[in-house]
């Protein structure tokens, strides 16, 4: 972060000064008082479990140059150091909000913004490998990608990035809107529209609807690059004035894959054609489902001037964020999937395929599915179609945890597949158990499940940390 006064931002927040200085320099925003430095500043932000204004004081102990806070918990500092910055505001969570807004406008450079049902976080992480070949780019760490993560995302920005490239979730109507007015992209990536946070939208349609306000929100002289396969996206160009680039697999977009190689563990190999122009992407990431990722970050590389040599290079190094198919060798030839960040239906249905893409003659199919949450009326039948994927798939041995997972054993069983290949468990101690005594050299584990499930800890134990 560049650094500020208190006099530079205090007006952008609507905030007034309770005691400190104006001409005070802020080196950092924090909102977290466990790991505050010095200099920081800290805002109070009231969640559902916590309030961030019973850790101030926390805060000025451990050496914050001061803490914004509602202007109704104002008087709980009264006794602060004179020289220690308090700031009230109507409302904390709006104002770091507001303050990001200012912050990311004073630099004049390409931001991304990434959504979408699955695939964003794999595609932030392409578009930035293939950025970073020409410019140096800021991207969303870890889950950093809602209404405190954006904000604190942008906060690392400083006059070295020439690039930023953000991922934007949501759970609801006005989210993704919100996040754009802090962040001002010009370039949008959608993705694919799928069944996630049906529980809190209710339809795809709706879901669609979220994701098309990164869409509405671009400028006119912006450029939406959309998933061209996927009719929902597709739509999604009635919604904008800006630049349109359709991707995909089909005919009809202006980047178009094929010939697509599929070489297992060691990745993939496809060719792209834009116009009477082709060339040769050689990614080393696992999965078909990442054909579509690839393409998404050729059409941000060519829209900001890439050439193909630079567009290439960053995709045959990427820098992955972890647990998305995320492949590691254990002892025996034994490999491990690990995609366990998050899941939804056509997520699950992808993790199967990379299992099988990446499995060997030589060992068995091992697949340990969680529950797919925020799936609302649809959850059941969801994860009985994955039950009739395992049998699809001829997946040697499956393994559920979670009251939805168990559903996906039930299915699979239903169809025929043999019951002693069917572990329905209570929890992770138990698929521990189980996976410890069936595993043989030269098996492949897939672990896949919603966030919730915690799925990295049947790795750990695999991995005997």
């Amino acid at each position: 972060m560049e650094i500020m006064t208190v006099d530079d931002f205090i007006s952008e927040i609507d905030g007034r000064l309770i005691s400190g200085n104006l001409k005070e320099e802020i080196k950092q925003i924090s909102i977290d008082s466990r790991t505050i430095n010095s200099g920081e500043l800290f805002f109070a932000i009231k969640g559902d479990r916590f309030d961030g204004h019973d850790f101030v004081m926390d805060a000025l102990r451990a050496e914050a140059v001061g803490a914004v806070v509602d202007n109704e918990q104002v008087e709980r500092y009264n006794n602060v150091d004179s020289d220690e910055v308090i700031i009230g505001v109507e409302d904390t969570t709006r104002a770091l909000q507001d303050l990001a807004e200012y912050y990311r406008s004073l630099f004049d450079i390409p931001v991304i913004g990434i959504t979408g049902s699955t695939g964003k976080t794999t595609t932030k992480d392409l578009v930035a490998s293939v950025l970073e070949t020409k410019f140096k780019t800021l991207k969303t760490e870890g889950n950093y990608n809602n209404e405190f993560g954006l904000p604190l995302t942008l906060f690392r920005l400083d006059s070295t990035y020439e690039a930023v490239v953000v991922e934007l979730a949501m759970r609801g109507l006005g989210d993704i809107k919100t996040l754009c007015q802090i962040a001002q992209p010009q370039i949008g990536v959608v993705t694919n529209v799928g069944l996630t946070h049906l529980e809190c939208l209710g339809s795809q349609e709706n879901i669609a609807k979220a994701k098309s306000e990164l869409v509405e929100n671009l400028p006119p002289t912006g450029t939406a690059i959309l998933n061209g396969d996927d009719k929902y996206v597709r739509q999604m160009a009635d919604e904008t004035k800006a630049e349109i680039l359709y991707y995909g697999r089909e005919s009809g977009n202006n980047l178009q894959a094929s010939r697509v190689d599929n070489l297992g563990e060691a990745g993939l190999k496809f060719r792209v054609s834009r116009q009477l122009e082709e060339f040769t992407i050689d990614l080393p990431l696992a999965g078909e489902y990442n054909v579509y990722n690839a393409l998404a970050a050729v059409g941000v590389g060519l829209k900001l001037g890439l050439n193909i040599n630079e567009i290439q290079q960053g995709l045959a190094e990427p820098d992955l964020t972890g647990m998305r198919g995320e492949i590691k060798e254990l002892k025996d030839d034994i490999t491990l999937i690990n995609d366990a960040y998050n899941a939804n239906p056509t997520s699950m249905e992808a993790g199967l395929d990379l299992l099988v893409d990446i499995g060997t003659d030589k060992g068995g199919l091992i697949a340990v599915l969680g529950d797919m949450l925020e799936l609302g009326s649809a959850a059941e039948e969801a994860h009985r179609q994955i039950g009739k994927k395992v049998i699809n798939k001829k997946i040697d041995y499956l393994l559920t945890v979670g009251d939805l997972a168990s559903l996906i054993g039930q299915e699979a069983k239903k169809l025929g597949m043999d019951s002693s290949r069917i572990f329905i468990c209570d929890d992770n101690q138990e698929i521990n158990r189980q996976l410890l005594q069936l595993i043989k050299p030269d098996d492949t584990i897939l672990l896949k499940g919603s966030r919730g499930m915690k799925l990295e800890e049947v790795e750990k134990a695999l991995l005997g940390d």
